[in-house]
């Protein structure tokens, strides 16, 4: 086999020569997917899981200075077949609500009812934060809900990610027992 049984003598002993690539990439998506304890069947249990992967990819994208342009819903049934759904935004936005609402969105009109196995929200089309054209009527709005988001993020990463949760995800005094 000349050089290439060495090279497969080589793999096969975990040697590998080629030099590390060290340099930083930009990331060209950022996306969260959950697989389910059990199966969702209820809209308003897998508005609940979207609602928390928006919040978990918003944050990435904040943290990472980016604005996404297109958002993607992933489903998997119980039975394992896939869907993905996608949607470009209007204007890049790094906003958990702005996410949530495309996703859900996408979700209704991609779901067919039958039980879901797994979530995911995948965003695209990355922009720089900085360099964002924002919309003319939404920028009051928008800039609130940014600097909600901030402070967030702050409160998450000074005292944990359980310091500040949505009421929605709290559990009911039914359930705690």
């Amino acid at each position: 086999l000349k050089t290439h049984g060495q090279t497969i003598w080589e793999y096969a002993n975990g040697l590998e020569y080629t030099p590390i690539d060290t340099r930083r990439h930009t990331a060209k998506g950022i996306g969260n997917s959950t697989t389910l304890s059990s199966d969702v069947t209820e809209t308003a249990a897998a508005r609940k899981v979207l609602l928390s992967l928006a919040e978990s990819v918003s944050s990435r994208l904040r943290a990472a200075g980016q604005c996404a342009g297109m958002v993607n819903v992933e489903i998997k049934y119980s039975d394992f077949s896939v869907i993905s759904h996608q949607t470009q935004l209007l204007t890049p936005s790094q906003n958990t609500n702005t996410l949530y609402q495309y996703a859900c969105r996408l979700f209704d009109e991609a779901w067919n009812g039958q039980p879901i196995r797994l979530l995911g929200i995948r965003t695209s089309k990355l922009s720089d934060a900085a360099a964002v054209q924002m919309n003319l009527f939404d920028t009051a709005e928008n800039e609130k809900l940014q600097k909600l988001d901030k402070a967030l993020d702050e409160i998450r990463q000074k005292y944990g990610k359980t310091a500040v949760v949505r009421g929605s995800f709290l559990k009911n005094k039914d359930n705690l027992s």
